[in-house]
């Protein structure tokens, strides 16, 4: 009887501390056992042991899994609960060759799945962005090579080649970029100033600001950070290219560097068109446009946003969004100095 009890006392401290749902089932489908994290995703209590499985759970593709389990000796089932996705492996248990109960584990498969659709969505889009100006290249080549072009249009269509060329380039740039943050490759890091840094991108970005009469302010003072210079760099050079593209003609910039609660921070403010409130949540998402047709139009790739938010999380950062439709943006960065 002692050896009973130890076994079960170890039985429980095992199973009430996994992360995993688990349940033991007898052979008429009555609950012997369920630990904690069964009980949570059910939605029941201890007081369900030796009661039918039904009284917890009527769905139908969970009975269906257990009486295949039964019948086959294994199942799996998936199941969307509470916004999660969970997935059911349920055994049989068998001794002298007959069913005596069988066993169910559940798995919370979320971010396994979410990461597999992204990747999805991702390898769609950039099959399609790199589609557009390879077709484009294609076509006036074709137009040249067949002599269908007048003399004096072919500097536009040769213009036209290397402009998309280009666009080509800055993707597949903007592509390697992010594939070395998903992986978390280690990168040299060294004492970078973001208000260097900032004044260098305001610089960088004079004559595009000119073209549309945008006036860049960098203010605030000096902070320095451990980190990687050129990702920061793009990180700031990204926000600031944004709040010009997006800008009204005649607006302005104002990017601002300073500390806040032991952070550094750099912000971006802008007079632009802004961002409406159910596209908030989703701009830092990786070929998302609010205006298709005005960031194409500018030369966006769509991943700008994207490579900002995994940089600053590269850098242990977080990303704040303040926008107001017809009133501007102004999207602050917070570094930790350390």
């Amino acid at each position: 009887m002692d050896e009973l009890q130890r076994q079960q006392t170890e039985f429980s401290q095992i199973t009430s501390s996994m992360r995993e749902g688990l349940v033991l089932l007898d052979e008429k489908e009555h609950v012997l056992s369920i630990n904690p994290a069964a009980e949570k995703l059910f939605g029941t209590d201890e007081s369900c042991v030796g009661q039918d499985f039904l009284t917890i759970d009527r769905s139908h593709d969970m009975s269906l899994a257990i009486e295949r389990a039964m019948d086959e000796g294994h199942s799996e089932a998936r199941v969307e609960r509470g916004g999660r996705i969970w997935q059911f492996d349920v055994s049989r248990i068998g001794a002298s060759g007959a069913a005596v109960g069988a066993v169910l584990l559940a798995f919370d498969i979320t971010e396994r799945e979410t990461a597999e659709q992204t990747r999805r969505e991702f390898t769609a889009n950039v099959s399609h962005e790199l589609k557009t100006p390879l077709q484009g290249i294609i076509g006036s080549a074709e137009l040249l090579e067949n002599g269908m072009v007048k003399q004096e249009d072919v500097p536009r269509f040769v213009g036209h080649i290397r402009k998309e060329a280009q666009r080509l380039v800055t993707l597949i740039g903007d592509i390697i970029r992010l594939s070395q943050l998903d992986e978390g490759d280690e990168m040299p890091r060294e004492t970078v100033d973001l208000l260097t840094l900032s004044q260098e991108a305001a610089d960088d970005l004079k004559t595009a600001a000119a073209e549309k009469h945008i006036a860049i302010a960098v203010e605030g003072g000096s902070e320095t950070i451990g980190g990687v210079r050129r990702l920061l760099y793009e990180v700031i050079y990204n926000l600031c290219d944004n709040a010009i593209k997006y800008n009204v003609e005649g607006g302005s910039v104002t990017m601002s560097v300073g500390e806040r609660d032991g952070k550094a921070f750099v912000s971006v403010a802008d007079t632009g068109i802004g961002i409406a409130p159910e596209h908030q949540s989703r701009i830092f998402e990786r070929f998302y446009r609010v205006d298709k047709s005005h960031s194409k139009a500018s030369g966006g790739t769509g991943l700008g946003l994207s490579i900002v938010k995994h940089a600053v999380q590269y850098h242990h950062g977080t990303v704040e969004l303040h926008s107001e439709e017809g009133k501007g943006t102004t999207i602050c960065i917070l570094l930790p100095k350390e």
